[in-house]
């Protein structure tokens, strides 16, 4: 995507990449990003937590004024869970410990 991102911005159009990992979002080099600490293919949040994708989103946009150089990353600060102490680590371990075993 990131290159896509850069191809586009060459044209005069400006993008902002939204990833998950911040490491691999660093080396790609968008020309510019937002990172959210969610799992990877949850990137808004949980299947059918609307309310929470929307929020997420319309956080992802409120911050496109906050770019000032080309390749900045800003992460935004996410909660996964509703759950006190909870991470969305935790509900991965646990949802690859309730994987049937073959």
């Amino acid at each position: 995507m990131s290159l896509v991102a850069n191809l586009v911005e060459a044209s005069g159009i400006p993008t902002l990449l939204v990833g998950t990992v911040r490491d691999i979002v660093e080396r790609v080099k968008p020309p510019r990003a937002v990172c959210i600490d969610n799992p990877v293919g949850r990137t808004f949040g949980p299947p059918r937590a609307s309310r929470k994708q929307e929020s997420l989103l319309a956080e992802t946009l409120g911050r496109a004024h906050a770019f000032t150089r080309k390749g900045q990353i800003i992460d935004l600060p996410g909660n996964w869970t509703d759950r006190p102490g909870a991470s969305w680590q935790d509900m991965v371990r646990r949802e690859i410990l309730r994987l049937p075993r073959r």
